[in-house]
């Protein structure tokens, strides 16, 4: 499925492929006229945005992306409360649906665009380097922050929210063109990874920690 949205993202990596291929097709070039074409169809089909359901516990964070985990680990976050947080990392490669969705309900209260390398977001140095964009969101158990980290390919982030904008969770928030790596960012103590290194997940479906009981995470 192909929403309007993701559309105005994905047209100028459809139609100049297009625009090539008929144009070499039109020249007796069958073959890199078909190739340009193909090129375009793939190119449609990376940026596709399904529709996905969810009823939200709203004990449970949810993964951002579709793709693979990396990391659950402790790291240093400065737009958390006490700085330190519990961060889940998830690689997106170039056949993932690449939409993002918010983890949680709350509002937007603060965003960041941060410009960098452009490393392969695979590897460990694509989290602290690379160009990428960061959402906080405030919620009734907290501050979950979201970081958006661009890949070595198209090396851009389109961003579908705006600060104060109230989210649900599972709602699209944005898309990272072609390969790339979402961050989730969580208080430290406040809430139970679900998932490990290597768990296959898929954004506003797949929980991905869930919030203790009693804990205050403001």
């Amino acid at each position: 499925m192909i929403t309007q949205r993701s559309w105005q993202t994905a047209r100028p990596y459809v139609l100049a492929p297009l625009a090539l291929g008929v144009a070499l097709l039109l020249a007796g070039r069958q073959r890199s006229g078909l190739a340009g074409i193909g090129a375009a169809g793939a190119s449609l089909l990376f940026f596709r945005d399904p529709e996905r359901a969810l009823e939200p516990d709203p004990d449970v964070v949810y993964a951002p992306a579709d793709g693979f985990v990396t990391d659950v680990e402790e790291a240093h976050e400065a737009w958390i409360p006490g700085g330190e947080a519990l961060r889940i990392s998830t690689f997106l490669s170039i056949h993932n649906v690449h939409v993002n969705r918010s983890p949680v309900e709350g509002s937007v209260t603060k965003m960041e665009e941060v410009a960098g390398r452009f490393v392969p977001a695979f590897l460990g140095g694509a989290k602290e380097e690379n160009h990428q964009n960061r959402i906080a969101i405030d919620g009734p158990r907290g501050r979950a922050v979201v970081v958006q980290i661009a890949g070595m390919v198209a090396r851009r982030i389109s961003r579908w929210v705006e600060t104060g904008e109230s989210v649900t969770a599972g709602q699209r928030i944005g898309l990272i063109h072609f390969g790339s790596r979402t961050d989730v960012l969580l208080p430290a103590g406040s809430a139970d990874p679900l998932v490990s290194t290597g768990d296959r997940v898929r954004a506003g479906e797949t929980p991905l920690a869930r919030y203790r009981k009693g804990e205050s995470n403001s």
